[in-house]
């Protein structure tokens, strides 16, 4: 499939696969692209994403903040199934299969914004209603985005061990021991 990109970040994205590939097949470096969905976990210091940003507004008492209508739709994968998703990929290439490919990490399951905050504020067991700052999808962002982990899956036997509930409850209980993260 060839990669399409209109955004800068996207076509950051997009270039980092295509040089990684072309160290594979100029100097049989072993290389492969691993491309992950939306990673949270604790000790993401960046609020401009969805997740650090309802943990801060959860921990403030504070509505999140939402950057979108909120009907955007995204995959998520904890941070752990993200360095496990990389080690299956590192333990393929050792084995001599998968140099120079693509390979896909995530759930497989497209969530909402507003999904994912109504989840955190119910684990948090506090009712906010959320701060809507735009409307339909951003400029430059697709509506529904989600990743198809079936080849690592099928050559190595990956997949997520982390389901959202528990993964945005780790996530929760990280931000609330260390606040300082989160701090204006």
């Amino acid at each position: 499939m060839a990669l399409e990109a209109s955004h800068p970040y996207d076509a950051s994205k997009a270039a980092a696969d295509i040089i990684a590939r072309s160290y594979w097949s100029t100097y049989g470096l072993p290389v492969a692209v691993a491309r992950m969905a939306n990673l949270y976990g604790g000790g993401d210091r960046n609020r401009s994403r969805l997740v650090p940003e309802t943990a801060a507004a959860i921990i403030a008492g504070r509505p999140p903040v939402i950057r979108s209508d909120g009907s955007p739709q995204r995959d998520f994968l904890y941070v752990t199934d993200a360095v496990e998703a990389y080690l299956a990929i590192l333990d393929l290439l050792e084995d001599g299969v998968g140099a120079g490919e693509p390979f896909n990490a995530g759930s497989g399951v497209p969530l909402r914004a507003l999904d994912i905050v109504e989840v955190m504020c119910r684990l948090a067991g506090v009712e906010l209603d959320p701060d809507v700052r735009g409307s339909g999808v951003p400029q430059g962002e697709i509506k529904r985005h989600w990743i198809d982990s079936s080849k690592l899956h099928r050559l190595s036997g990956w997949e997520p061990k982390v389901g959202l509930e528990e993964g945005l409850a780790l996530t929760l209980d990280w931000y609330r021991a260390h606040p300082e993260v989160l701090a204006d």
